[in-house]
Order: C-alpha cells, then structure tokens, then sequence
C-alpha cells in the first residue's frame, strides 16, 4: 500500500517537476491587479490596494481594504480622491486630494471608519527655479511600520496621531527622496534636497536631529535601500547608459559616488558573507545572467554571473531579500542565492514596469506599481532532484546511444580521431584553424576566432574566404590559398590589422592525411610574435635615444661654460642654445619612455598652464613662419604632467610639419565639461587623405620622404591618451588643415571639482 501511494504521488508530482525544470522551488502565478498592491508587513492577512481614477470618472472608487487575504478586497472611501494609502499604528494613512489641497486620513484597520484628518502644510518657499520635486505624494512607512513620512510638493514631513487630533511637523522643503534607516537599534531617516544649483544627503535620528549633511552629485534618487550599515540611492544617468551609485557609510558619516554599468532598476544591493555585495542583472550573453560583486569591488570589468536558463523575455529588475535576489523579466521571473544556486525560474507573464516594487511575504511575492500588480506564490518541490537527475540521463544517454549507432561508419570516426589528433599533436600556442580539401573552413580555435573576427553566431562549413572580408587579413588569405593548392607545408610571417592594432604571427602550415592515405585538408596553425618584435623595436630606439642624450649632455655643458664678449647677443643665444637643448633632451627621454613601464604619476595639473609651457618650447626664432593661436579654458584635472606634455607636444610638432615651411597658424584650445578636459591642436596645413588618416595610429606609421619621421611621435600620443583613460580624435580635409582633439577624464572627485571651479571664480 506504501509503495502504491508513493507511485502515485510521484505520477501526479512529474507535471510540476517538468514545469520548473528540476529547481527546488516554484513560482505560480496567483492574481493581478490594475493598481498598487500594499500587504501589511506585520501582518500578511492585512492588505490593500490604491487605484487611478481616469479623470472623466469622479465616482470610480480609488481605494479597497482587506483583512483576510487577498481574494478579498472591498472597496471603501469612494468618496475620496486618494493619492496613496499605507499601513501605519495598526490604522490605515490615507493620502488624499480635495479641490487642489492635500489631506491626511487615518482610518480603521478595515477602511471603514474615520479616526483623523488633517490638511498638509503647504511649503513656505516660492518655487521660482523651477527646481524639480517629486511627481505624485507619498508616503514612506519604516520597516515596523510604526513611523511615516509624508512626502509632497517637496515637503517631508512626518504626521503626528495625538488622540483623535492628526498633526505634522515639518522635517525639511526642496526634498526629492527620503526613506527609513536603521541605526543601531533605533531607526532614522535619509532624504535628499537641494539648495539652488546643488544637492544635498542629510541622515536624521528617530527625534528628527540631523547627524549628518553631505553633498551629492545632482540627479534624480531612483530608489533607496540598506545594506547592512551601508545605505545605497540609485540614480540615473540621463547622457549614458547605466546609473549612479551613492552610498552613505551610517558608522563613519561619509559618503562615496560610483557609476555601475546597468540601470538602477537593474542592480540591488545584498549582504553576503556579512559582506556588502550587489547584484547585476545584465544580458550580455544573449540571456538573462545575475552577476555578484562585492560592493568595494570596480565594476569597470564585471565578471561573469549566472546565467538564467530558458527563454524568459528581456530583464526588468532585480530585487534583493536576505542572501535571495529575485530577477523579474518581461516573461518569468527567477530565484537565485548568493552562492550561485538556482532556486526557481518559471514563465509567467508579468507586465509591470521596471520601477516596480517588491513585497515579500510568507511564500508570497507581490510585484507592485501605480498601474500593475502581479502576486507570485512560492511552492516547494519536494522531488526536483529526480527530473533534474532524469534530465542530466536525457542530455548523456542520447548522445551516447547516437555514438554507438554510428560506430559501424568507422571510416568517419577514425577521419575524426586523426583530425583531433592532428591538432593536439601541433607544437607551438596560438591560433589554429582546419581548412578541408575543398576549400571550408571547418573549425578554428578561441584565438583564431578572434583573430578573424568570427563570433561564436557564425557558423562553419563556407569557404575560408567568406570568412576573410575584414580589412587587415589579406596576407593570411593569400597564404591560405597558395598553400591549399600546393598541399605542403609552409611556414611563413604575415601581418594582420584591425583599427591601430597591428599584430604579426609566424604561420605553418601542416596537411592532414585520411585513413586511406589522401589529404583530407590543411591544419594551420600561428604564433603570435608582435610583443617579441616590438620589443626588439623598443630596445633599438632605447639605445639610440641613450647614445644621444649622452651628446646632448655634453652640449648644453659646454654650453653652459661659454661666455661671451660682453654683447648681450650672446647671453640670449645662449640662453636659447640651452632651452632648445633642454627641449631635445625632454624628446629623447620620450624614446626612452616608450620603452619603460606605462607606471605614471598622476598630479594636479591645470590644463591651460600646461599648453602655455608646451607653446613656449618652439622658439619664434626656428619657426618663424609660424602663428601660434592660444584659445585656452582651462580647469584643474589629474594627470602626469610630463607624459601629457609630451602627447601635445608631439601633436604640435606634427602641426608644424603639415605647413612645410609656409606661413601658416597652428592653434592650442583647451576646454572642459563635467568629465573630461579636451586639448585641440590645429593647424592650417596640407592635411590629410582618407588612407593617411586610416593609418596614422598604427605603430611607426610616417609619411616622411626624406627619413625625418618615424611615426614614434603619434605613437606616444596614443600610448599617453590610452595610460590616462582617454581618447583622440583626428579630423583633416586635404588643402584644409588638421585637428587632433584629445579626450582626457579630468580623474577628480566631485568635491575636488567643485572646490577647484570655487577657487578660480574667486581668483
């Protein structure tokens, strides 16, 4: 009789077991709403739901209140225009609007009697700049829902419940997010506000004392939460993907400013291992994929997550409660812990936008906004072990009984084993890729992909030279196909480009030969000898800029001891001998540099005293066909003076170059913005075809006829930019001229900024 039983509650449990693909838990869909979903915190029996009203239907009811779960909603105050409504003392904070005024309710745990009421203060200020304030009133009701705030028209304030008498005391005006804290074993309050143009963090105790106020980058809180006794506000970032970071440490007062890679909506905060952490919910990888990183980890690199497997449409939000992170999608939504377990993932529809909030419940999930709600039951799975061990017997048995079926076609298989052998047995590491007799490309590895610029979506099976359209592989096409045709091996250096990276690889070639003895096709494989070779470079033009700075040494010494007959003509070519010297002494160290460490020394640097001193190193005297142009707005940034220097200096001589003896201007112009400082050199020369332009960036790239260039000088501008985080941009017409503009992040905090933009106004 046991076993009977035990079958049958096996037979009725397989359904479910394939519904959730073998995860201890399940997500089913339990009922939606057209409206916001609040469940009572303590107690779940509790909840209530708040409705727009469409503004051609006065009397539709915009509130419903129920104490039994659920299923059973009923509407109350139909009279009321109700903004929002929360739990709060065991009565219920109704926020409503009357003829342009807003109002405060408090009414019974079951909505249907009146205990207080009272209007809101308005706010004191008159907002004549326009500053932005919160688009609908709210509440915000701590986590024991015993305090509330009240949030509208940029007032926050707190109500009071003295009796049947309802007051409020204003906590601050100009606010734009606020939200409950806990501190220690007390709670507290952090709201943002501004004061004009600035914005401001202030952290409250529970008798409404300001510990702390902050300044905060300027934007648009998003959503607030508490990670241990760190608390996070999200903001967006209206000019770029991605969003703002703020976190407040409660234990030193101090605040920090990041940028993360992912919307706010898209990134919770978690404690794991007693450690702050975040969850990115990113889909990178063509799926949905959750990513844990420590919270004090840079994100300019995220590692990889987990990958949700399964269709479940495009990610909304992620949500974080205890070591859980719940990932909402357009079509499903999935449970994941912070050691990776995959807890649960069903396909359910849910269609609420990615600003929604999430309440958790005993086996509940409500996924609540102003204009959807969706509740999610949890159940456990008490035999997904065995589907999921079943599935693992799916995925190894077939393709086993498919290798045993096809093991009579032993010509195949053993054509198969000598290719795999062939490639193991190549020595050397690099590239690989096998070509058949007929000319397809069959397989290549990892690098060889990369090399080629095939994506993993790229299938195999074509004609090698469908695979080598990208500009920079012509020498590995052509050597591909002499060496088909001959069938023997070669070995061979060729050279290949993609943008300013030029690699060079030494290429063999090695036919594979079939059972019966033919050739079945070409194993190339490649080693990679760029670094090698450069090196060798480097080491020349070391010993060269060695051998010189040497001679150079023993010029301005002499220099330095020669005294003339008392002319003062003398004095100044002498003085010019030597900063000229100087000058050549600073450019041969720049081939010494190219050799060394890219290890730079950041400094405080002004951008336009730095163009000043790199405009007076080209003496009048030696250019004198050339007008300089200053068109300098300058601010303080975070660079290594000497290694920038030389970058504008490289790009200024160029300049010089590109008028070749005629008269002609070359202009210096530095400004900034809220990131980055932008140094242009221009100049009115011959400029620059499309072919020069495409190849100017490449190593010792030079157009030099007569052997005076050798391209190290663009090379040390791109070298520069790329060490500080930047970029350049090159403009040039033919006859017209020549721009180079580089991009450099001013790599400075916000209050370091705003502190330097104060001191040169009072300057």
């Amino acid at each position: 009789m046991r076993a009977f039983l035990t079958a049958l509650l096996f037979m009725v449990s397989v359904p479910a077991l394939r519904a959730d693909s073998g995860e201890p838990l399940r997500l089913s869909h339990q009922t939606s709403l057209a409206g916001f979903l609040r469940v009572s915190q303590r107690d779940t029996s509790h909840c209530l739901a708040i409705y727009q009203r469409p503004a051609w239907e006065a009397s539709t009811p915009t509130l419903a209140v129920s104490v039994s779960g659920i299923g059973s909603l009923k509407e109350c105050a139909t009279d009321l225009d109700i903004l929002d409504a929360a739990y709060w003392r065991n009565c219920i904070l109704v926020l409503h609007r009357r003829q342009a005024e807003l109002f405060a309710r408090i009414l019974s745990i079951d909505g249907r009697r009146l205990i207080a009421e009272a209007r809101l203060p308005s706010p004191s200020y008159d907002n004549t700049q326009n500053v932005p304030q919160p688009s609908n009133p709210r509440l915000i009701i701590s986590f024991d829902e015993l305090s509330a705030l009240v949030l509208a028209d940029g007032m926050l304030c707190r109500p009071e419940l003295a009796g049947p008498r309802l007051s409020f005391t204003t906590i601050e005006e100009r606010v734009t997010a606020a939200g409950h804290v806990r501190i220690g074993s007390g709670s507290g309050l952090v709201f943002t506000y501004r004061v004009g143009p600035s914005a401001y963090l202030a952290l409250a105790d529970q008798s409404l004392h300001i510990r702390m106020a902050s300044l905060i980058p300027l934007n648009d809180v998003a959503r607030i939460e508490q990670v241990g006794q760190l608390v996070i506000l999200y903001s967006g970032l209206a000019e770029a993907g991605g969003s703002m970071m703020t976190v407040l440490n409660l234990r030193t007062l101090s605040t920090s400013t990041r940028t993360l890679p992912v919307d706010a909506s898209r990134v919770a905060g978690l404690m794991v291992d007693s450690v702050p952490a975040l969850a990115l919910l990113t889909s990178r990888s063509g799926h949905a994929e959750v990513v844990f990183v420590p919270l004090s980890r840079s994100l300019e690199t995220v590692p990889a997550g987990f990958v949700i497997p399964g269709d479940y449409g495009s990610p909304m939000f992620v949500r974080a409660f205890g070591d859980t992170v719940m990932a909402v999608l357009s079509a499903g939504a999935a449970m994941i812990s912070a050691d990776g377990r995959m807890l649960a993932r069903d396909a359910i529809p849910i269609s609420c936008p990615a600003n929604a909030e999430l309440q958790v419940g005993s086996g509940l999930f409500v996924i609540s906004s102003a204009v959807h709600s969706v509740v999610l039951r949890q159940h456990e799975q008490p035999f997904w072990f065995v589907w999921r061990s079943w599935d693992t017997l799916l995925r190894y048995v077939i393709p086993l009984l498919f290798v045993i079926s096809m093991a009579s076609v032993l010509f195949l298989y053993r054509r198969q084993r000598r290719f795999l052998e062939a490639i193991i047995d190549t020595p050397g590491a690099g590239i690989v890729l096998f070509i058949d007799v007929n000319g397809r490309l069959v397989r290549v590895n990892d690098r060889a992909a990369a090399a080629m610029r095939i994506t993993t979506d790229v299938p195999m099976g074509r004609m090698f030279e469908s695979y080598m359209q990208q500009p920079g592989l012509e020498q590995l096409r052509h050597f591909i196909d002499r060496v088909r045709h001959s069938r023997e091996s070669h070995t061979e250096r060729i050279t290949t480009t993609r943008a300013d990276d030029q690699r060079e690889y030494m290429i063999s070639s090695t036919p594979v030969i079939g059972s019966l003895g033919s050739v079945k096709g070409m194993l190339f494989t490649g080693i990679d000898i760029t670094e090698t070779l450069e090196q060798r470079r480097l080491v020349n033009w070391a010993q060269l800029a060695h051998d010189m700075q040497t001679n150079l040494s023993t010029i301005r010494l002499n220099a330095e001891q020669f005294r003339g007959d008392g002319d003062g003509g003398d004095d100044e070519r002498r003085r010019r001998i030597l900063f000229q010297v100087g000058v050549l002494i600073d450019r041969v160290r720049d081939l010494l540099g190219v050799a060394r460490s890219d290890v730079f020394q950041r400094t405080t640097v002004h951008s336009a005293e730095l163009c000043t001193e790199v405009r007076h190193e080209f003496d009048p005297v030696m250019f004198p066909h050339v007008t300089f142009s200053m068109k300098l707005r300058g601010t303080l940034m975070q660079a290594d003076r000497l290694k920038l220097s030389r970058a504008i200096r490289n790009a200024v001589e160029n300049a010089i170059k590109a008028l070749r003896g005629q008269p002609g201007t070359v202009e210096i112009a530095t400004w900034f913005d809220r990131a980055n400082v932008f140094i242009a050199v221009s100049d009115t020369g011959v400029g620059m075809d499309p072919e020069t332009m495409a190849n100017m960036m490449k190593p010792y790239f030079s157009t030099s006829s007569d052997g005076s260039g050798h391209g190290i000088g663009t090379m040390i501008m791109h070298h520069v930019t790329k060490l500080h985080g930047g970029t350049i941009r090159v403009t040039s017409e033919p006859g017209q001229g020549t721009q180079v503009v580089f991009r450099i992040p001013h790599g400075m905090e916000p209050k370091e900024k705003i502190r330097s933009v104060l001191s040169e106004r009072a300057a």
